[in-house]
């Protein structure tokens, strides 16, 4: 029997999806994540494979599709540690860049209200400090034209004086390679004769973009991060073949999609356990028809929201990683420090959660791994929504004793006069205002009313608290797919093979058609050709273009897309007519520039090879409805009623499609609760996902 299997790699958790690619069942199994990262990934495996009554080998033999989504790249770039030696080699007068960030290395990336504390700011470590910097005389202009040609001794020299100072990594940034990558190959030439197994970053090869500095922040961190990446991932893929796998491991990349290993950037797998979510979203949106879906990811450290409108998500133009600006496609996710692992603490008679999180180690107080300051997760099962015996089907006991501890000590008695229940109320509702605040950031603030869409909440503690952050929002329901605890992981399952390829440019509308089209077709031929390489270049490949666009003597550029279905026109006048509609629904028709010229900073293509799983794209018809039973009762507090109400409990695994159930209800699942307020009601479609809708009769919709 073929499986699909999908391993995504978190902080604390390994999360595993199987999906029989026969009759479209999926199943879930997390495990610890472990140091080595293999240790816990195989554990997942064959907690799974224990699932199908099978061995680890005989799932992996049968296994037609194997994706892998990691955290390894993200941590590195978050804790400063494990990443490699850095050197970098940029044109002449140029070494200071990467340590002067464009003057905005000390708030890049920070919130408006971290940036009013401007004393309390700094730049980030530095990848690359100036002693591992050299520089070469040579230059190309801004036309691709060699204005001084490269002193090969000189780079010799240069490379010599990096390896005497340990450089493992190098990334190669110089000016304007993205027009004319002659010097920087030559680079990497002298390189690879000096140091043969050195990683080589080169900033053409990593960005086409214009912008000196955020092209070699990118190839920085590419280098970085690169080398205990691929280590891992050559080592993992000789495990899994010698295990029984017997097709090529896939890798979940930021952008949305997968690629081989030998294909992989690994600059774009940081933050792809994200994008992996919003792909399974997506996923979502189109079987249940449902085209604008807010989708909420509430993991151990961090609170994430996307948008997947009309059965689409954006792509960042740019992100910023720890104040580091990367031109690497990832599709857009806004976080704060807010999740299950998050820390309460009193600050001068205030609540505060996070943004310090307990992680894996110690973790919460609950998991009695050594943590002693409160969290989330501590205050979820102090209220009765985690039930302690059960958590990660029996697994892992849950300490309630160790919780309240932890809560009297540093919330209750500060601030709650010792009050523990009043302390783990306050612990959530807190943390659901800040969540709250947050998609609204992400949906109001870009021109969307977060009343046309539906929710999604996924994650560990997203099923647990979505009720609660959803909560005066007025989204229309809320879905909770029931593999929700795995559900970045079941994204890496269902995606598509994407090639991505973007330009600088810098023209006006209507200026030269005829060389904005060339310059389509030839990032088209790139991307199909990149394809080709993994046997899936043909007639299934979608194209899509998008071009990030302006209004003359304005800052900010606008993302706009042109899909394969517009109508037939000229190119000039297909953009404008995107770019006047996607500007005035972030800006209002008051702001349009009538007689301003739009202008073309940046275009792109992304190819995708589409799945071939062949899972199904529409839901069946709904099933009758019917109620189902709790398998028993017990006291929860509920901090929007201000007690404790007697509430059902029913077992996640054993609902079915159809079934109906009202509100007090928590549906325990392995590693986490679905939340059910007395105020709505809940059923389950035939995905299955179990809806959220409101509901103050009790009736079903």
């Amino acid at each position: 029997m073929p499986y699909a299997v999908g391993v995504d790699v978190g902080g604390t958790f390994t999360d595993v999806c199987v999906v029989d690619v026969s009759s479209g069942r999926e199943l879930v199994a997390k495990a610890p994540t472990t140091p080595d990262l293999a240790g816990g990934l195989f554990q997942g495996i064959g907690l799974a494979a224990a699932q199908l009554d099978q061995s680890t080998e005989s799932l992996l033999a049968q296994t037609v599709r194997f994706c892998h989504g990691t955290t390894q790249t993200t941590n590195v770039m978050f804790t400063w540690s494990g990443g490699s030696v850095v050197g970098l080699l940029t044109t002449r007068g140029f070494a200071d860049e990467i340590l002067v960030m464009r003057a905005r290395g000390r708030v890049a990336g920070l919130s408006l209200s971290q940036r009013r504390h401007l004393r309390a700011t700094d730049k980030p470590p530095q990848i690359v400090p100036r002693d591992r910097i050299g520089e070469v005389a040579e230059r190309v202009d801004r036309l691709g034209r060699v204005v001084e040609d490269l002193d090969p001794g000189q780079v010799r020299q240069a490379v010599e004086a990096l390896l005497a100072r340990g450089v493992e990594a190098f990334a190669v940034s110089l000016l304007w390679s993205h027009r004319n990558p002659v010097h920087e190959l030559a680079v990497r030439d002298v390189i690879r004769e000096l140091a043969p197994d050195a990683h080589v970053s080169l900033s053409h090869e990593i960005a086409l973009i214009t912008g000196e500095y955020e092209r070699a922040s990118t190839t920085v961190v590419n280098a970085y991060v690169g080398p205990a990446l691929e280590r891992y991932l050559r080592g993992l893929e000789r495990e899994l073949a010698s295990a029984g796998l017997s097709v090529p491991m896939l890798v979940f990349q930021a952008g949305g999609g997968v690629n081989d290993v030998r294909s992989t950037l690994p600059v774009s797998t940081i933050e792809s356990g994200p994008a992996a979510g919003m792909v399974a979203v997506q996923k979502l949106s189109t079987t249940a028809g449902r085209p604008n879906i807010i989708a909420t990811d509430v993991g151990g450290t961090t609170f994430k929201v996307g948008l997947v409108i009309n059965g689409r998500w954006s792509v960042a133009a740019e992100t910023i990683i720890n104040q580091y600006p990367l031109l690497s496609p990832m599709i857009d996710v806004v976080s704060i420090g807010a999740g299950g692992g998050s820390i309460a603490w009193a600050d001068d008679g205030r609540l505060r959660i996070g943004p310090m999180s307990a992680g894996a180690a110690p973790g919460p107080a609950c998991y009695g791994w050594g943590g002693t300051r409160p969290t989330v997760t501590d205050a979820d099962l102090l209220l009765g929504y985690l039930t302690a015996e059960r958590f990660l089907d029996g697994r892992l006991q849950l300490r309630a004793d160790l919780a309240a501890e932890a809560m009297q000590t540093h919330v209750a008695d500060p601030l709650f006069g010792g009050d523990v229940t009043a302390a783990a109320a306050g612990v959530r509702q807190v943390v659901d205002s800040q969540m709250s605040d947050l998609v609204r950031k992400v949906t109001v603030e870009r021109g969307y009313d977060p009343r046309d869409f539906a929710l999604a909440a996924y994650g560990g503690a997203g099923p647990v608290h979505a009720a609660g952050y959803a909560r005066g929002l007025g989204v229309r329901e809320i879905i909770v797919p029931l593999s929700a605890t795995a559900y970045s992981a079941f994204g890496a399952v269902i995606s598509d093979t994407i090639q991505c390829g973007q330009r600088s440019l810098s023209m006006g509308l209507g200026a030269d058609d005829e060389a904005l089209e060339q310059a389509y077709k030839e990032l088209e031929a790139s991307a199909r050709a990149r394809l080709h390489t993994q046997r899936l270049d043909g007639p299934s490949v979608q194209v899509t273009r998008w071009a990030d666009m302006r209004y003359e003597r304005q800052l900010h550029a606008v993302r706009v897309l042109l899909s394969g279905t517009d109508p037939d026109g000229p190119l000039s006048s297909r953009l404008a007519a995107a770019f006047q509609t996607r500007y005035q629904l972030l800006y209002g028709e008051a702001a349009r520039l009538r007689h301003a010229t739009a202008i073309v900073l940046r275009i792109g293509v992304d190819a995708v090879a589409p799945n071939r799983l062949g899972l199904r794209e529409t839901l069946p018809a709904r099933p009758p409805v019917r109620r189902a039973e709790p398998v028993g009762r017990r006291e929860v507090y509920w901090p929007e009623a201000g007690a404790w109400q007697p509430t059902a409990i029913f077992h996640g695994p054993s609902l079915q499609p159809g079934d109906y159930l009202a509100g007090p209800s928590v549906i325990e699942q392995a590693g986490t609760s679905i939340v059910v307020p007395g105020d709505a009601h809940a059923r389950v479609d035939a995905a299955p996902n179990l809806i959220i809708s409101p509901s103050p009769s009790g009736d079903p919709a």
